[in-house]
């Protein structure tokens, strides 16, 4: 069942619309870009948040096959969703599905916000004065990565 090939929408929230924007004009982000890192993170780190209000919106035809392919695997994995394959069949999988990787963006995005942004954002936008937000976020990413899970 591929529920990403269809004009679904998936959903940023409002809360942290700022952050999406601020990446997506100073550093050439796509919104689905940073969603999915977000929502692998959140996935990672098994954190999850109902979004609240709705905030930027993409469809999700936006998506191409490699970030289709992390968006399966998430839910492929998910310990709820991905447990019952013949749930994949039916009706209402699609909208879970898409709603638990808006969960998952929600708290990457948390995450992010206390161990990379830290007291740069004030709880409405990033400092824009400091210049270095990519940076310390591929360094988080690095950082994290070379983690051993044990």
């Amino acid at each position: 069942m591929d529920f990403l090939a269809d004009q679904a929408l998936l959903y940023t929230s409002k809360q942290y619309e700022e952050i999406y924007f601020h990446f997506n004009i100073k550093f050439e982000v796509k919104y689905q870009d940073l969603f999915l890192l977000c929502a692998s993170l959140g996935f990672k780190k098994d954190r999850k948040k109902p979004i609240g209000e709705r905030g930027r919106e993409f469809r999700t035809n936006y998506l191409n096959t490699r970030q289709k392919s992390t968006a399966y695997s998430i839910i492929l994995s998910d310990g709820e969703l991905g447990k019952n394959i013949e749930a994949f069949g039916e009706n209402e999988f699609p909208r879970k599905s898409r709603k638990r990787l808006e969960e998952y963006a929600q708290g990457g995005m948390e995450i992010l916000i206390e161990d990379v942004f830290g007291r740069r954002w004030d709880g409405n936008q990033l400092d824009k004065s400091y210049s270095e937000y990519e940076v310390d976020l591929l360094s988080y990413l690095y950082s994290d990565s070379q983690e051993v899970p044990f």
